[in-house]
């Protein structure tokens, strides 16, 4: 079988990328309920504006409800997923069990555990299928192998994270920020509090201790899908455009080709995941249990190696209309993420503003118009270049 390819958007531009990159199916929250207050989310108009997207485009949308509520955060509850049902969202992420048992009340919408709720074994699984749970999104301390065994004796859909940020508590059951910051980990607030470098009296520098390695396990993509895993999924609602034009070509890209039997480990996919900002990269339980390499006590973030610039919003009457989100000079020289197959490296020589005026330069926030390069499409990501290679 052939997984799902599952991504984060915290935006509306960020999931029509996320869809034309390769997702099958895209993850987002709303105003209240979720765990990523800090992201932008999606109001109700957004939601329903996303749905119909996805849904033109032959793909899915989930919804979070992953939050840990307390009774005064529950008011409202069934009638949002009510809403939600009204729209055509496809699953419900939820991890509460009060919350499971108010959704199933209110509506008909699929539920998929989140990894919150921290899925580990079997008999567990059994219980929340009995309860309305269509998918487990196991606890991201599981193996594959593991995994597997869950789908296989219990009976239903399984769910694993692939790539992403990863928590040094049980699937993000976290009280740090509670303590350091005044908010509540589980109920949208967490200040990563484990990012921040500590000292210690055994230590001459202070240390990142608490802090996990990013997950990546694009190479272990044949196992997923030997394992019959449903679902595999990147984390990153509050990450950049380009992080998730990135991870969704690399991962559709190595899932076509698995699929294919043309699989083969190869740097070209690590360098170009690594080329978004990470925190260092590990397996963690993917194969065994995670061990103390998993966790980068002296951490510095390795940069974005490429400037995102914007993206392609039409091509159209000879010409190529660019929406930028950083400057951009005439003739320096640029990447355009395709869709898929080879990136489009090039340089404009002549450029305007969107009223025909010749400009030297593009600033933020401002439409240029450019002479179009053959294959891109309305949507693509444009990066600044960096020798290097591509996907």
């Amino acid at each position: 079988m052939i997984p799902e390819l599952l991504a984060p958007a915290g935006n509306l531009d960020k999931l029509k990328i996320a869809y034309k990159y390769g997702a099958d199916a895209v993850y987002v929250g709303g105003v209240r309920f979720g765990l990523r207050s800090g992201a932008d989310n999606f109001s109700n108009e957004d939601l329903a504006v996303a749905a119909k997207f996805a849904h033109d485009h032959g793909k899915k949308l989930y919804v979070t409800l992953n939050a840990f509520l307390h009774n005064q955060d529950m008011e409202g509850l069934g009638e949002f997923v009510a809403y939600l049902e009204t729209i055509g969202i496809d699953a419900l992420i939820v991890s509460d069990l009060g919350v499971v048992t108010e959704v199933t009340q209110y509506c008909n919408i699929p539920v998929h555990l989140s990894t919150q709720a921290s899925c580990l074994n079997v008999s567990s699984a059994k219980v929340w299928k009995a309860l309305g749970v269509e998918r487990v999104i196991v606890g991201r301390e599981l193996t594959v192998e593991e995994t597997s065994t869950i789908k296989r004796e219990a009976g239903m859909e399984v769910e694993m994270f692939i790539h992403g940020a990863m928590c040094s508590a049980y699937s993000g059951n976290c009280t740090i920020s509670n303590y350091t910051a005044g908010r509540d980990s589980n109920r949208g607030g967490c200040k990563q509090s484990c990012r921040f470098d500590y000292s210690m009296e055994s230590s001459e520098e202070d240390l990142t201790f608490m802090s996990s390695k990013d997950l990546m396990g694009i190479n272990y993509l044949p196992e997923f899908i030997e394992s019959e895993i449903d679902s595999v999924k990147i984390e990153g609602r509050m990450k950049s455009e380009l992080y998730v034009a990135i991870t969704c070509k690399s991962y559709r890209t190595a899932i076509d080709a698995s699929v294919a039997g043309g699989f083969e480990k190869t740097a070209a996919w690590e360098e170009e995941l690594n080329r978004a900002p990470n925190r260092g990269f590990t397996e963690a339980s993917l194969r065994k249990e995670a061990e103390d390499d998993s966790i980068s006590r002296v951490f510095k973030e390795n940069p974005n190696k490429y400037n995102f610039l914007g993206t392609v919003l039409d091509v159209d009457f000879g010409k190529m209309f660019i929406h930028l989100k950083n400057p951009i000079r005439k003739g320096e020289k640029i990447e355009i993420m395709t869709f898929l197959g080879e990136n489009k490296v090039c340089q404009f020589d002549q450029m305007s503003d969107y009223v025909g005026n010749n400009i030297e330069a593009g600033r933020q926030n401002q439409i240029i118009v450019v002479d179009p390069v053959e294959g891109v499409l309305s949507g693509m990501v444009v990066r600044a270049f960096i020798e290097g290679v591509a996907v």
